[in-house]
Formats: structure tokens, sequence, C-alpha cells
């Protein structure tokens, strides 16, 4: 009985307890449990003074959210484990110049962004005849500069920083380069669960694509942290223009103003454009950073990373942390849909 005993734990402790050599599963599993968490205490919170939409509830509940799911597994599990040094985890420094590039491409993020969300409203209105809302949902009709910069700070700054050091540096940080194009895909579909938002799903794909892209470019986390910022800024300040529809006022799919689409498709176009000029100039910054003038290609070609600095193969993943991951965050989903 006593083997038995100790089987148990030391299976316990080999998938559900921080391993020595992190592994990419793990941190998701640790993200999950803490998302859960919070959705449990947020949806049984009842007898507030305030609406659980009002910019109120989202200012005290966001920083939660952000604090335990994201930056607390982000910034103690990459100084856990030995195999990540700090260069690893938030990437390096290349100078302002891409920095500024990740800044203005949160432009075109916000008008494709925009454009999918009102294309997803509809959809679901015309195939499901019912809106699902996300698990946290701000609601914010004041226009003042207070109301609003409020809302920046807790729609957009606050998830941009967790988002950023979790999927973008210790997640990112996890995968090694013979399998970055599945880790990548990994990553945009945990970032989606991560969410908890069905509607806003289809656009968080290319968001999720060019934060990544971003980060190998630019080589810095804080180049994902200056788009999402930039995102949520242009979508407050391009709001004549072209703005979300408010899923809470939608009934039906025939609610939904015929202009919404006739202003999407220039957006896609014109985001489109952007991007592949963003990306093109990256490209060009990153081949000069590389360069023989600057006298660091040679370097990098012969630089080698040491087997025992490298992170974990990718099979190393796929153990049961990972499975209870997926379970708790299906369940959390489905009972967005009930």
């Amino acid at each position: 009985m006593k083997e038995f005993f100790r089987k148990i734990w030391k299976f316990i402790k080999d998938f559900f307890l921080p391993p020595r050599d992190l592994n990419w599963s793990y941190p998701l599993f640790v993200m999950a449990m803490g998302l859960t968490c919070i959705y449990l205490i947020k949806s049984n919170l009842t007898g507030l003074p305030f609406s659980p939409t009002s910019i109120v509830f989202n200012a005290l509940i966001i920083p939660l959210v952000v604090l335990i799911s994201l930056f607390i597994p982000a910034v103690s599990l990459s100084s856990y484990d030995r195999r990540l040094s700090v260069t690893g985890f938030t990437g390096s420094f290349r100078g302002i110049g891409p920095l500024i590039l990740a800044f203005f491409s949160g432009v075109p993020m916000s008008l494709i962004y925009t454009a999918l969300h009102n294309l997803s409203a509809y959809l679901c209105l015309r195939f499901t005849h019912t809106m699902v809302y996300p698990a946290f949902m701000c609601y914010n009709l004041d226009d003042s500069l207070i109301s609003r910069l409020l809302e920046i700070a807790t729609q957009s700054v606050i998830p941009a920083l967790g988002i950023s050091l979790f999927f973008t540096g210790l997640l990112y940080s996890l995968f090694r380069e013979e399998n970055r194009g599945i880790g990548n895909v990994l990553i945009i579909v945990f970032y989606i669960l991560f969410s908890l938002d069905p509607v806003n799903s289809l656009g968080l794909i290319p968001i999720g694509w060019w934060i990544l892209k971003l980060r190998k470019k630019a080589d810095n986390v804080f180049a994902p942290f200056l788009a999402l910022v930039a995102m949520k800024i242009t979508e407050v300040c391009f709001a004549p223009i072209l703005s979300p529809v408010d899923t809470t006022t939608l009934l039906t799919y025939s609610d939904i103003p015929s202009t919404v689409f006739y202003s999407s498709a220039p957006a896609v176009f014109v985001a489109l454009i952007l991007f592949f000029f963003f990306k093109t100039t990256l490209d060009d910054y990153e081949k000069t950073y590389h360069s023989d003038l600057l006298g660091r290609e040679d370097e990098e070609k012969t630089k080698e990373v040491p087997k025992a600095e490298q992170p974990l193969p990718f099979v190393r993943g796929l153990n049961p942390s990972l499975i209870v991951t997926i379970i708790i965050l299906a369940a959390v989903w489905v009972s967005l849909f009930i």
C-alpha cells in the first residue's frame, strides 16, 4: 500500500507540480487553473453594487485575471527553470525602430479585428439566432476622458502586458526553432481559448499571428505589447469611421446595418496592405541587423546554443497536465453557451 501511494505521489509530482525542466504544456495548465478559478468566482458573485459589465467591475476583475492567470505564472516559472535565461524569456533590444513599427502596426490590427468582429456577430446571429457573450465583458457608455482612459487600461494595457509576457514571452521561449510552426499554432489556439470570447475568436487569429511575428522579428516581448495597446487606441480614435457593432443591442442579424459590411471590406483591404508594409520593413530591418556591415552575420551563423540550454523537445509537453488543461478550458467554454 505504501508503494502504491508513493507511485501516486510521483505521478502527481511529475505532471502537476512545477517540473525541474519546464515543458510548454505546464504553463498552460497553470494558466487554465488560474483563469477557471477567477471565472468561477466571477460567475458566483451576487449582490454587487455595480454591474458585472461596468467599467468599475472590469477595473477590479481584469487585473486579477491577468495577475493570476498570466503575470505570476510567466514571471515565477521563467525564474524557476534553469534553462530559461532573462534574454530567452523577454528577448533582446535591437533598437527603438522595431518597437516604433510594432506600435504603429496596431492600426491594421484594429482594422481587421473590428471588421472580423462585425462579421462574426452577423454569422453568430444568422446561424445560431442568439449572441454568445464573452466571459469578461465591459459595456462602457461614458465618453468622458477618465472613463476612456480607464477602458484602455483595463481592456488593453493590462491584458496586453500579461499576454505579451506569457504567450509571446514564456510560452514562445519554450519551443525549439524546429518546432516553431506547430508552436505558433498552439500559442494562437490557447490565446483564443484564454480570451473566453467566442464572437471574437475569428478576429484573434490574425492578431495572434501578427504578435508572434513581431516577437520573432523584433526579438522583444514589448513589441507585441505596444501593438496590442495601439490596437485599442486605434479602435477608440477610429470609432466614428469603423467601430465594432454593439452586440448587446442586437436581436437578429438584420439589426446589423448594411453600412457595417461596406466599411469592413475596405478596412480589411487596407489592413492587409499595411501588414505587408510592416512585415517587409521588419524583414529588412532584421536583415540589416544581422548583416556583415554590423559584423553580426558570421557570429550568428556560428553561434550554437548548448543542448543543456535549449528548450525541451516538443513531445515532452504531451503529458497529462495538457489533457487536464484541455478539459478545464473546454468545460469553461461550454458554460459560455449554456
